[in-house]
């Protein structure tokens, strides 16, 4: 009688065929990838299943957009290829294209377009501007921006077309801030301008100062965006910009920072006579705010600033405030205004008040624990130590005989404080 031969998951575990690891791993892996698979099968199915559900209840304007957000052709980035992905430091296996509308949300954007499409025929824009920024406001807690910026859009359209200055004035806000979240500053500041237009033109105060508050953000990143890109003239255009829009919006510490940016930035284009004039409106913005460190700042930056223009006595003065300013502050701050205090009296030949302030500017680097401060503290120090008793041995020379010939048979010090 022929044997039969026994199905293999009939067998007992000892009697079945053992599989190398490899084996394993291949099969895993293509339970994975078979898995993979059918949940995209089964989404491909939710998608038309619901697109096909809006073309039966009549919604042909819902069907479009649902299309169009749901497929990474439409509002989304194109599928980038290997080389591109590689390039932004991206594993392009492991790649997942975060702009796809996850399928647990697929109902809430079918709902709310539907929702949209039913008010619009009823000429309920409220409801459509409701619907449309309900889903906003999902891509943008999720992070999709541009979906949100499509969105918004939407809600822009729909609020200025109804004469709805309330939904315009927020979607403007919304927009600015938007195109904010993907570094789109240009974008950014056309329409918070425009929610300011707005707002000023319908008298609304709250919008007024709420829209000069977001300039000033958008401004400033944009002046330094330019100053970056090696664009001085036209970063100290957008600075002014700031300190207009914080003026405004009534905030005395931006309108400071601007100032001071400002003249930070005429400093880079050699003209200190005209930096000197900001630098002294920040400082006085900032004993009114009682901003100390920003008092700091704005003495470090006049003294530069007189330094650059020869009046060597207002730099010391405005040196030795910032000196004062730091001591209960930023220990590199002090260190900062000891060592230009020191060498603004090497320059003087001061050499004695030089080695005072670098021994200062020696111990506080000392204590940071900064090896390359401590470094150009060290050659200072030496430098200005050696210049005081050159200076010392000099004068010597010139004008006490009698003290040089004892020197020189005894090695007497030529002075208490200096030994040759």
């Amino acid at each position: 009688m022929a044997a039969v031969a026994m199905p293999q998951d009939m067998l007992s575990p000892d009697s079945r065929p053992k599989r190398s690891f490899k084996e394993k791993l291949l099969q895993s892996l293509s339970e994975a990838e078979a898995d993979a698979a059918a949940h995209s099968q089964a989404m491909i199915k939710d998608k038309q299943q619901l697109l096909t559900e809006m073309l039966v209840e009549g919604h042909p304007q819902s069907f479009v957009d649902f299309f169009y957000l749901t497929h990474t052709d439409g509002v989304a980035d194109d599928v980038p290829t290997r080389e591109e992905l590689e390039a932004k430091g991206l594993d392009p296996d492991t790649y997942v294209n975060t702009e796809e509308v996850p399928q647990e949300s697929l109902g809430y954007l079918k709902d709310n377009l539907v929702a949209a499409d039913a008010a619009a025929r009823q000429g309920d824009m409220k409801s459509v501007y409701s619907a449309y920024k309900n889903l906003a406001k999902y891509f943008e807690s999720a992070g999709n921006h541009k979906k949100a910026i499509f969105f918004y859009e939407k809600c822009h359209t729909i609020a200025r077309k109804s004469h709805d200055i309330e939904g315009e004035l927020e979607a403007n806000l919304n927009l600015g801030a938007a195109h904010e979240n993907i570094a789109d500053t240009t974008g950014a500041i056309a329409f918070h301008e425009k929610h300011l237009e707005l707002a000023k033109k319908n008298e609304v105060d709250t919008e007024m100062l709420n829209a000069n508050a977001n300039l000033v953000q958008v401004y400033k990143r944009h002046a330094e965006e330019q100053e970056t890109a090696g664009n001085v003239e036209a970063s100290i255009d957008y600075f002014h910009k700031m300190m207009h829009a914080a003026q405004a919006a009534q905030d005395l510490a931006s309108e400071g920072l601007a100032n001071y940016r400002i003249g930070i930035a005429h400093q880079k284009l050699e003209d200190p006579k005209t930096a000197l004039e900001f630098h002294r409106e920040y400082l006085r913005l900032c004993k009114e705010c009682g901003d100390k460190v920003g008092e700091g700042s704005a003495c470090c930056a006049l003294a530069q600033s007189f330094q650059d223009l020869g009046d060597v006595t207002s730099a010391i003065s405005y040196l030795e405030q910032f000196l004062e300013l730091s001591k209960n502050g930023d220990p590199s701050n002090q260190a900062r205004a000891c060592c230009s205090l020191g060498v603004i009296y090497t320059r003087q030949r001061k050499f004695e008040r030089a080695v005072t302030y670098f021994e200062k500017f020696f111990e506080v680097a000392r204590s940071l624990n900064d090896r390359r401060m401590l470094d150009i503290a060290r050659v200072n120090l030496g430098i200005s130590r050696g210049s005081a008793r050159t200076g010392r041995f000099m004068e010597v020379v010139a004008s006490d005989l009698h003290t040089l010939l004892q020197w020189k048979n005894v090695r007497m010090p030529i002075d208490s404080g200096s030994q040759l």
